[in-house]
């Protein structure tokens, strides 16, 4: 009887990037204009395109932390936060870091300057928790909020754990509806109406 060879399975490695391979990505043309990546944990992400809902709820977020906090923090949108130590570069879709007088042109917030990053959730809702809380939560980001438009709520994650953790999380998590108004554990001064937040359905 002939004896059947299985062929070995020839385990293939991810290749992943390191930030400064990404960032000599960035400055040499790599990436097309329209095109919207960004860095998780050394593996380049393509980024979801905004539906209506989405882009109006960050035209929301952006006229209303800017008019509560422009004077004395720096409101980004869509722009590149650090994480160095698990090699990621992700561009949440709002982040309130530290005012700087040269608003970052040195480097991108890192973790200790960033105050609160907030996703807005239309196609991304589970990438944003499975990937985008214990990433957060590793890196020691303070404030976490994920604007769930499937189901017209703000869900705020805060209390990091610590990132020798095997699963980093955030202790404290809340669901806030159209009801309720939340204020940001680092800027209690500035009280965030979450019906303000959210663009109205289309009928």
């Amino acid at each position: 009887m002939a004896t059947l060879v299985v062929p070995t399975v020839r385990q293939i490695t991810l290749r992943r990037f390191s930030l400064e391979e990404y960032h000599w990505l960035i400055e040499h043309g790599f990436f097309r204009e329209d095109e919207r990546v960004e860095l998780i944990e050394g593996v380049l992400n393509e980024m979801s395109p905004k539906g209506l809902r989405h882009a109006a709820c960050l035209t929301r977020g952006l006229r209303i932390f800017n008019a509560a906090l422009s004077d004395y923090a720096c409101v980004r949108a869509q722009d590149p936060i650090t994480l160095p130590a698990s090699n990621s570069e992700p561009e949440p879709d709002l982040v309130v870091a530290q005012k700087r007088e040269d608003d970052y042109a040195d480097h991108h917030p890192l973790p200790q300057d960033v105050l609160l990053v907030v996703e807005i959730a239309q196609s991304s809702l589970e990438y944003d928790r499975r990937v985008k809380v214990p990433l957060y939560a590793a890196a020691g980001i303070v404030e976490y909020w994920i604007v769930n438009l499937h189901e017209d709520l703000v869900e705020v994650y805060r209390e990091p754990t610590s990132p020798a953790e095997d699963a980093p999380h955030f202790l404290q998590h809340l669901r806030l509806s159209a009801r309720d108004t939340v204020n940001p554990a680092q800027l209690p001064n500035c009280a965030v109406a979450v019906k303000d937040l959210l663009p109205p359905t289309r009928d």
